[in-house]
């Protein structure tokens, strides 16, 4: 397996320090089949972080990669990266055009713990292992990318 250091990309953001896109927030799903269209058109894989808002880990991957890689190009040529709170009372649509709690859309991906990734193809299908918690902040943006990796393999 090989690993792709995504930790200077990450550095370089951390030391730009405070500016106007660090304002950015994760972009929220509301209805995956507006989504799912955008992953169909340009071949991109739907990459969805599950978080909560007393989460700090879910604020760390976010920080440390997630906020980094929605602001990058090379990423949005290759995913298109989304959020959904379990902290969020608010219903979403699903694939399948239903209305759903996002704890409900959670459960079809088998997702209790935050910061959960799961990396779909544009029917919703789960085309990658799912990435569960953070660890090794070193080598965490090379499991990211070697997941988005095989995803897009199976696209």
């Amino acid at each position: 397996m090989r690993l792709k250091l995504v930790l200077p990309l990450v550095i370089a953001f951390s030391l730009a320090g405070a500016s106007a896109d660090d304002s950015v927030a994760m972009i929220q799903v509301t209805d995956l089949r507006t989504e799912s269209r955008l992953a169909r058109q340009g071949g991109l894989v739907l990459v969805i972080e599950f978080s909560a808002d007393d989460c700090a880990y879910c604020r760390k991957l976010e920080e440390l990669f997630l906020l980094p890689m929605q602001r990058n190009a090379e990423y949005g040529e290759k995913i298109l990266l989304r959020a959904v709170s379990l902290s969020d009372f608010d219903s979403l649509v699903d694939f399948n055009g239903r209305s759903v709690s996002a704890n409900e859309f959670a459960a079809q991906y088998d997702v209790s713990l935050t910061p959960t990734l799961v990396f779909l193809n544009a029917d919703g299908v789960e085309i990658s292992e799912k990435l569960v918690g953070i660890w090794s902040e070193d080598f965490f943006g090379g499991f990211i990318d070697n997941r988005i990796d095989e995803a897009r393999d199976k696209l």
